[in-house]
């Protein structure tokens, strides 16, 4: 007797609670219950004759059994997605972005013209956000992430790495701008909560007894727009800070620039650099990204 396979929807819930590793997490994402994942699990553990998931902690694991059937969920979740661009071909101008919002508004914008330029059949659609695209569920066709370049089951291309040095507006402190790193503990001085300047006067060879004191962000954007403003100097990240140094809206004290163990990456599902619109968005970066280099 042939058996049937089980429902597409309970494979779709399988593979978002063991992405997860969280019922509950799964519910949010899929704007259901966290009573309808349970549902749909058992019954696909029943369906199965298996186990897939057992409670560990906080956290749902995948049993042995559940870690080989997301293998093959994957693979045809990944087969079904490259299919549907196949079906489209290069009919399908949009290209749906993601990447941070400050990379998006100090590097990717001020570039964009020439992109459109020379492709004006690509709509580039842009997607902000501080936590990582799903290229399965949210209609994501490339990102630009900052990390090592290690992400299960997507290609990873390094666009650029990245460096951290201070920057201030030309007209701060009435145009008498420091000359000296140990100057700058006597100003007021610009903190972004993720990169604590004591790395960076550890390098110039100050040690710190505590960290500084001063205005601090968690947005790298707010950061820079008060930077611009002569509100204090800031620790400023090379690939956002360049545009407004070549515009002259701020200028790099010194010549010491620390560098970071992330790098960005142009990032997208194997096999999608098949696609056109895919690759040709990631060759332009590849391109922006080395004049960039070249003009610093």
């Amino acid at each position: 007797m042939t058996r049937t396979l089980p429902s597409l929807d309970a494979l779709r819930v399988f593979e978002v609670a063991a992405r997860h590793g969280s019922f509950s997490r799964a519910a949010d994402e899929l704007h259901v219950t966290h009573g309808a994942v349970s549902h749909r699990i058992r019954s696909l553990e029943d369906h199965l004759s298996v186990r897939l998931f057992e409670r560990r902690g906080n956290s749902m694991a995948l049993t042995g059994e559940g870690n080989l059937l997301l293998t093959s969920v994957n693979v045809a979740i990944d087969e079904l997605n490259r299919g549907v661009e196949r079906l489209r071909g290069s009919n399908a101008i949009d290209l749906t972005v993601s990447l941070l919002p400050v990379m998006a508004a100090r590097w990717l914008i001020p570039r964009l013209s020439r992109f459109h330029e020379r492709f004006p059949d690509i709509d580039i659609n842009i997607r902000t956000s501080l936590a990582l695209a799903n290229f399965r569920s949210d209609g994501v066709d490339l990102a630009i992430r900052y990390g090592a370049g290690q992400w299960p089951g997507l290609r990873a291309v390094k666009l650029a790495d990245e460096e951290l040095f201070p920057v201030c507006s030309p007209h701060f402190n009435g145009g008498k701008l420091p000359t000296d790193p140990s100057q700058l503990l006597e100003l007021p001085l610009l903190r972004d909560l993720n990169l604590p300047w004591a790395r960076w006067f550890k390098l110039v060879g100050i040690q710190l007894r505590e960290d500084v004191r001063g205005t601090s962000f968690t947005d790298a954007n707010l950061l820079l727009q008060a930077a611009i403003s002569c509100q204090g100097i800031a620790l400023a990240r090379r690939s956002i800070a360049a545009e407004e140094i070549a515009s002259g809206s701020l200028v790099k004290l010194f010549n010491h620039s620390l560098r970071t163990n992330y790098s960005h990456f142009i990032v997208y599902p194997d096999g999608s650099e098949k696609i056109r619109k895919v690759a040709v968005f990631r060759d332009w970066l590849l391109e922006e990204g080395a004049q960039s280099e070249k003009s610093e």
